[in-house]
């Protein structure tokens, strides 16, 4: 049953209570088993995210497939790895499940990766978008204004600054990023004092420089 080798460390008690919860409807031995492979899939999801894909595929057998948790493992795993076709049908799989709209971002981002940029933008209509944690909806709308850049709207960043902690700068993390796409959109439209202050903002919740400002600020 378990030809693809998890190591002997991983004891499946690592995943979160809630993911147990959703294993325990699961006969006690393959709850084990795809316990086990969906925290080796977490383990190289980052690092070589074709074996996390392998281990999230062997997860995902008997009645395990019908769980939200392990349908959405081969979609955030599959596109790690790049196969977004794949990890479109798993996560809108996951989502029909379970209701929940965690992976939209995702979903949303694999349109756009497939050449489908309007599908990508139509997400940001789905139900239950206010259910999100924030920086996923972050992340939602930094793909669809992506999306809308791609069909030749290139102000599209500038609607980033109506989201409620574009000011706030909470949380930190994905505001930065906010506010960054929202200097760039400002460049790029050729208002340059403007996109410097936003830069300058951006700076602010990001010190590290993740996101790349600080070479923006010295053009």
């Amino acid at each position: 049953m378990d030809e693809l080798k998890v190591p002997d460390e991983i004891t499946g008690k690592e995943l979160a209570p809630e993911i147990k919860a959703e294993l325990r409807t699961l006969p006690e031995g393959l709850a084990l088993f795809v316990s086990r492979h969906l925290v080796a899939a977490g383990e190289y999801v980052d690092t070589n995210p074709e074996l996390a894909l392998q281990h999230a595929k062997a997860a995902n057998v008997a009645a395990a497939s019908r769980l939200a948790i392990v349908r959405e493992a081969v979609g955030v795993t599959a596109y790690h790895a790049g196969d977004f076709k794949l990890a479109l049908s798993e996560l809108r799989t996951a989502r029909r499940i379970s209701g929940r709209p965690d992976c939209l971002a995702m979903i949303a981002d694999c349109e756009r990766a497939l050449g489908r940029p309007e599908k990508s933008v139509e997400i940001g209509n789905e139900k239950d978008l206010n259910k999100m944690q924030r920086s996923d909806y972050h992340e939602l709308m930094l793909v669809i204004a992506g999306a809308r850049s791609d069909l030749g709207q290139k102000d599209a960043g500038l609607a980033l600054a109506k989201i409620p902690e574009f000011n706030t700068g909470k949380p930190a993390e994905s505001v930065a990023r906010l506010r960054f796409v929202y200097a760039k959109t400002l460049q790029d439209l050729g208002r340059i004092d403007e996109s410097k202050k936003w830069f300058e903002k951006t700076l602010e919740l990001d010190p590290e420089n993740s996101t790349g400002a600080k070479e923006y600020l010295s053009k």
